[in-house]
């Protein structure tokens, strides 16, 4: 088994032993859905106000991102700067397994937790609460990987700093809340002013709901909202790689 083999598989042990981790990583944006579409009445009916659009078809989105963005952002941080504060990444520096692979195998579980969460709330809209199937899915898996690698990549400069994981859970709350406005999470985006909607289209997690939202009604997303997180993605990781501190 090769080293990163053996720390992902150590890695998801981890993970799993975690119960907040499980469920706020697998479990949360299922749950949501869930939440909207028993609890608010007509959830499931088309409105006029939301562009013709029940408001659970509209949450399907924002939970897949808000999935990404708490695994992202809350967990992957704290997760790095805990590895920095308990020695971890010093200790492997003097290994054949260098701490990048540590980093990798933390990158491919939380790929793997946020990609399960992600077709378990597509899974529960389409069985559930009969929203079409997502009509344009090689835009829709595009878009996804670019939201996903946008929003990680955030998540891998922050923890690339942080000296602790309470520092990594501060710093990342500080641009989860941010974000998850962006998102439409707490206000739906299209019944947000003009203004606001298209700042949110230059957030990454605006431009993911953006992204998601339009391919899964059967249209070509905005290519603007596919760069922005093109251009996240890119510029985070490269930040992280500059600035990442093993002790």
């Amino acid at each position: 088994m090769t080293g990163l083999a053996a720390l992902t598989k150590t890695q998801s042990k981890i993970f799993l032993r975690e119960p907040l981790a499980v469920f706020f990583g697998l479990v949360f944006p299922a749950l949501i859905l869930v939440v909207i579409g028993t609890v608010f009445p007509d959830a499931t009916d088309p409105s006029a106000d939301l562009d013709g659009r029940s408001l659970v078809e509209i949450y399907a989105p924002a939970a897949i991102v808000l999935g990404l963005a708490t695994v992202a952002l809350t967990l992957l941080p704290a997760t790095l700067g805990g590895d920095r504060e308990k020695g971890i990444l010093r200790r492997l520096s003097t290994t054949p397994a260098h701490p990048r692979t540590l980093v990798a195998a933390h990158l491919i579980v939380q790929l793997t937790v946020v990609t399960l969460a992600a077709l378990a709330a597509v899974v529960l809209a389409v069985v559930v609460f009969d929203i079409p199937f997502p009509e344009s899915p090689g835009w829709f898996l595009a878009s996804y990987a670019l939201s996903a690698l946008a929003l990680l990549g955030l998540g891998v400069l922050i923890g690339a700093i942080v000296p602790t994981v309470s520092s990594g859970q501060a710093l990342g709350m500080l641009v989860y809340f941010p974000l998850l406005f962006f998102a439409g999470v707490y206000v739906p985006l299209q019944v947000m002013p003009e203004a606001i909607r298209t700042i949110s289209g230059y957030t990454p997690s605006g431009a993911a709901v953006e992204a998601l939202t339009t391919s899964w009604a059967g249209e070509t997303p905005d290519m603007i909202h596919l760069l922005v997180m093109a251009v996240y993605a890119v510029v985070a990781g490269l930040l992280a790689v500059r600035v990442f501190r093993w002790d």
